[in-house]
């Protein structure tokens, strides 16, 4: 018999480890296949080696153009809506002069994200696996954590189309609320499970959402004189980025002011989606990999569980350069439009919101009720219309990200069983105690919240039930799809499922307020995180196990770049920890 002893950080504040005995064939039971007898899927890392083929002939930007737009729609969120017009309402422009620098931070992140694909083929998450597995699999379970309470996006939107309709006529708001996500849902999980193949819907729905959010403040801005009549003093603070903290700063915003910056784009493990898009669009050696496609209306594509590389010939080399080249064109059009939005929302809150809080009229309203505020503002301008365009573009803000999320997060799951779990494991019992226990240890803490449980106990506990009984069924279906070596599409609806089913079980309970902190503030130290596993991963790891050696790393001017990005994450992150810790 041996002892495996787990250790893990329960919210940052409280270290605690446990041990449990298992056989002692339980260390090699995950390294049991057809790829590596050798290999710990737990102590070790991913070894199997790369394919080799030939990089695809690159056919022009209009012929993969796509990703960038899909991420700038997926960022158009909380960031946007609602922390920026929270920010510049309570203290004016003071942080405006950071807006373009904190945007472009991510833009390197992304560009490191996108290259491994377009490299190997392969999603990011098999780079964190193949960095060492510790890290693949935590990045799994913070996301199973992350992505388990994210349909209060859409019943944000649900709010919208309550306020604009009122119906049911009679129900109450709350009610109205839960009737419209109930639709939203049944109706989105349709299209995701008909659509032939599942990228294009998702690149449909963004793109739709991007578009729309973007032109429809732009229209609005133009419109309403309090907002246009202040452009001018907002664009000239862009470029005069000031130190310290403003006058009045409230210490209860240093939460606020980091998932701001985290989500001056799409901030943590909602970046990593890049990865995915970029794969399903066939950018580079991802053209030999599969997309996801419908089991009802599409045809089945074959996805390896291992990426390809390529050999180091002049031909391989110069396609590639092209493929990483428009990498950097398409990252640019995303980050680009979403901080023209970020431009657009903060400039509306700074001549609409703004002035009314100074005047002493309003309170800084947060989250949804910000939006709110904003649209009857425009119906004392401009009636029920007006009222009625600002909640409409705040409900495409937020519909889209339930979508994108949903998508995102089955990949996650799937890609983790897939190549890591199939052919490798044989016993299912253990290895749902192995998938189980770390994901429910992490679960717990962020769904107890006892200001809800001491509030509405019934509320609280059931909250705390229905995650443990969604960490049940992702551990067993992520089992039993690995020891019945089901295919990648299989697995990737089943998760699906699941996801929209929590979704539906969530429009009767309250989000948990540990949960909200962790989307934003969690998403600022996985960002820490991955960047700083980047700078290994694509400058001395891929280099190492990708036949084409030093072709596929970057150039040490974006080591540089992403090297004082990493610091400056980290740097933030920590003084946030001194301030809510310290």
């Amino acid at each position: 018999m041996k002892t495996v002893k787990f250790k893990s950080y329960l919210a940052g504040v409280k270290y605690c480890s446990f041990t449990f005995k298992l056989e002692e064939r339980l260390v090699n039971v995950m390294s049991e296949g057809r790829e590596s007898r050798t290999e710990n899927l737990i102590l070790d890392r991913l070894k199997a080696p790369f394919g080799s083929k030939d990089v695809p002939k690159f056919l022009g930007y209009a012929s993969v153009f796509g990703p960038g737009l899909v991420w700038a729609g997926l960022s158009q969120g909380s960031g946007e809506l609602i922390w920026w017009p929270y920010m510049v309402t309570k203290y004016g422009l003071f942080f405006v002069g950071w807006l373009i620098v904190w945007a472009f931070l991510q833009y390197w992140y992304n560009q490191e994200i996108g290259r491994y694909t377009v490299a190997t083929g392969e999603s990011i998450f098999e780079g964190w696996h193949r960095v060492h597995h510790i890290l693949g699999w935590f990045m799994l379970i913070m996301a199973v954590v992350f992505y388990s309470w994210v349909g209060g996006y859409l019943g944000g939107a649900a709010s919208a189309l309550a306020t604009i309709t009122g119906f049911p006529g009679g129900w109450s708001f709350a009610a109205q609320g839960q009737f419209w996500s109930t639709v939203l849902i049944i109706i989105l999980y349709i299209i995701m499970l008909l659509g032939p193949v599942a990228y294009r819907v998702v690149e449909v729905i963004e793109s739709i959402a991007a578009l729309a959010s973007f032109f429809g403040m732009l229209l609005a801005i133009i419109a309403v004189p309090a907002a246009s009549g202040v452009a001018g003093e907002y664009l000239a603070a862009l470029f005069q980025p000031k130190l310290g903290l403003p006058s009045g700063w409230d210490p209860a915003d240093v939460g606020i002011l980091i998932t701001m910056i985290a989500y001056t784009g799409a901030g943590g493990f909602w970046n990593m989606a890049y990865s995915y898009w970029i794969r399903d669009k066939n950018w580079g050696q991802s053209t030999h990999i599969g997309r996801v496609t419908s089991p009802i209306t599409g045809k089945p594509e074959a996805i390896p569980s291992i990426g390809f590389g390529f050999e180091a010939t002049d031909e391989n080399v110069k396609e590639y350069s092209k493929w990483t080249n428009t990498l950097w064109v398409d990252n640019a059009f995303g980050v680009i439009l979403n901080m023209a939005t970020i431009f657009l929302t903060s400039i509306l809150s700074y001549g609409i919101l703004r002035p009314m809080y100074l005047a002493g009229k309003i309170e800084v309203p947060k989250g949804w009720k910000l939006i709110v505020v904003q649209g009857e503002w425009l119906g004392a301008a401009w009636g029920v219309i007006g009222r009625d365009i600002m909640l409409l573009l705040g409900f495409f803000f937020l519909f889209d990200t339930f979508v994108t999320a949903g998508d995102f997060y089955s990949r996650i799951v799937t890609s983790n069983s897939y190549t890591n779990l199939e052919g490798k494991v044989k016993n299912t019992g253990l290895t749902w105690l192995g998938l189980f226990i770390p994901m429910a240890v992490f679960m717990l803490p962020f769904s107890y919240d006892p200001k809800l449980i001491a509030k509405n106990p019934a509320l609280g506990w059931a909250g705390i039930i229905i995650a443990m009984v969604y960490t049940v069924i992702i551990a067993a279906l992520m089992t039993y799809s690995s020891v019945h070596n089901w295919e990648y599409r299989k697995t990737y609806y089943g998760i699906l499922t699941v996801f929209y089913g929590m979704g539906l079980a969530q429009l009767f309970l309250k989000k948990p307020g540990p949960l909200i902190l962790l989307t934003g503030v969690t998403s600022m130290g996985i960002m820490v995180l991955a960047c700083w596993v980047l700078l290994y991963l694509n400058w001395f790891l891929l280099p190492k196990i990708h036949p084409a050696g030093k072709h596929v790393r970057p150039k040490w001017f974006n080591f540089l770049i992403l090297l004082g990005i990493s610091i400056v994450f980290t740097y933030t992150f920590a003084w946030y920890l001194s301030l809510q810790f310290g």
